[in-house]
């Protein structure tokens, strides 16, 4: 079952892994608007099928999904077709009947929204570095690549050393972690250090912003954010 804040204050979490989730290595976290960010460490060979999400993650069972690989080898098979996804290679999908191997040693990331609607789409498979163009955003030392589903936004985000960043707040729930390097960060003038460890979820119309000390990771939006530029 699960759990989602009570509260639409910014909030930073760490990924460890649920012994709700057992057998797998696999950490969660559920924000204030519903959506949610699953950290997958699978080892080889291991497999992950969509009854495990039925009975450990109803909610999300049959809603958007979107599946992003940083490191190692997945195939998913869905019905007829199967998908290999391999470093920043990602899978938008819709079907509630699927398969994940494990082909290598693998770190990927699963996003999703509780409250999202349930779409009957065709799967959608890209490369953030090789599909998405990159758009300039904050200025040039801040490269985005910006993903756009049904009802979710998944932005891959590359900030250079010394870039400065802020922003006034929007309503959009948007849950922002780290994959590689670091950078000091702040929401609801709350500050903490990001890395590959953790996360912030930032609340309702929160100010949020810091410095890069070169910083590769995501930013996931719920509902997706309708201004130009994100599109």
């Amino acid at each position: 079952m699960i759990k989602k804040l009570n509260q639409n204050k910014s909030t930073y979490f760490d990924f460890k892994k649920s012994t709700s989730l057992d057998p797998f290595n696999l950490s969660m976290y559920a924000g204030w608007n519903s959506l949610i960010v699953i950290k997958l460490n699978l080892d080889k060979d291991q497999d992950l099928t969509s009854d495990f999400i039925k009975i450990k993650l109803s909610e999300i069972y049959n809603k958007e999904k979107i599946l992003v690989v940083v490191k190692g080898i997945l195939k998913i098979s869905i019905k007829k077709k199967h998908f290999f996804l391999k470093e920043f290679d990602a899978l938008n999908f819709f079907s509630n009947e699927y398969k994940i191997k494990c082909k290598e040693n693998t770190i990927a990331y699963l996003v999703s929204a509780v409250d999202s609607s349930i779409y009957k789409n065709d799967s959608v498979f890209f490369n953030f570095k090789n599909d998405i163009e990159p758009k300039d955003l904050w200025g040039g030392q801040c490269i985005s690549r910006i993903y756009v589903g049904e009802s979710l936004n998944l932005v891959m985000f590359d900030l250079k050393p010394g870039f400065k960043f802020k922003d006034r707040g929007h309503s959009n729930e948007q849950i922002t972690w780290v994959i590689e390097g670091e950078m000091d960060f702040y929401a609801n003038k709350i500050e903490k250090k990001l890395n590959q460890f953790n996360g912030v979820d930032i609340g309702e119309n929160d100010e949020h912003g810091g410095i890069s000390n070169g910083a590769i990771g995501f930013d996931a939006f719920y509902p997706k954010r309708e201004e130009k530029k994100y599109n």
